[in-house]
């Protein structure tokens, strides 16, 4: 006869104890991603708050060649606030994005901590868009071609921002929800190739349409800025780590 104080929740149960002693529940979840969601929540906040109705014309700006003009005409400053603001969410989600697709397979760092990984591939975004920034300021100054140069960057920029946009729904969905991650990838992926295409078509029309610029020039300009660095830049990190 077993005392009630020595009878456990299995006795006369079907259910057999497979552990004689409480095991601890140890989880993994990541913090981090929580705080990146809100960094981008807070910048979004803000931008609505203060620039609405410019940002309703920058997403039109990418479907309509009008306000797009518009746009340029007004010579849209760089470092205003919402404009800053927009091009950091599009290099963050851009960054959120590769960590991801390096994550899943495998490319580089496999042993360093996700959030490491994430800073690594921020810092490099962000380079690579410095460094094209910088690059395209030194032809306005080297070459004849102000104009275009001048428009290409002003459209790039704004088809960035509002494509940040558009990837920010995508970064969320990937990261938090239950659904395969990988769908979410490929969705980000194909808006990401999206607006690269774009930006490519608008500065082969600006070149080649209205300022009568040769296609080799053209081509030359895309492979060295656009195309080469990315190529050499992934030869590099899959070589190095």
């Amino acid at each position: 006869m077993i005392s009630l104080e020595t009878q456990h929740i299995f006795y006369k149960h079907l259910l057999q104890k497979q552990n004689l002693v409480p095991i601890v529940k140890i989880t993994h979840d990541l913090i981090w991603p929580s705080v990146f969601l809100f960094i981008c929540l807070f910048l979004l906040v803000l931008i609505k708050i203060g620039s609405f109705s410019t940002v309703i014309r920058i997403i039109q700006s990418t479907f309509s060649k009008q306000i797009l003009q518009q746009l340029e005409r007004e010579e849209s400053n760089p470092f205003k606030f919402y404009s800053l603001a927009l091009n950091l969410l599009f290099i963050l989600n851009v960054s959120f994005l590769i960590y991801k697709i390096n994550v899943v397979n495998r490319f580089v760092l496999l042993e360093t901590g996700h959030l490491i990984q994430f800073c690594f591939f921020f810092v490099l975004v962000l380079i690579v868009f410095s460094f094209k920034g910088i690059v395209n300021r030194s032809l306005v100054v080297f070459t004849n071609q102000r104009k275009v140069i001048t428009e290409y960057g002003i459209s790039s920029m704004l088809v960035n921002q509002s494509f940040g946009l558009f990837l920010f729904p995508l970064i969320v969905l990937m990261e938090f929800s239950k659904f395969n991650p990988l769908i979410f990838i490929w969705c980000a992926s194909l808006v990401l190739g999206t607006a690269v295409l774009l930006k490519w078509y608008r500065g082969v029309l600006m070149s080649l349409v209205v300022e009568r610029i040769g296609l080799l020039q053209i081509f030359s300009y895309f492979c060295a800025l656009e195309i080469l660095p990315v190529f050499v830049l992934v030869k590099y990190i899959i070589e190095t780590f």
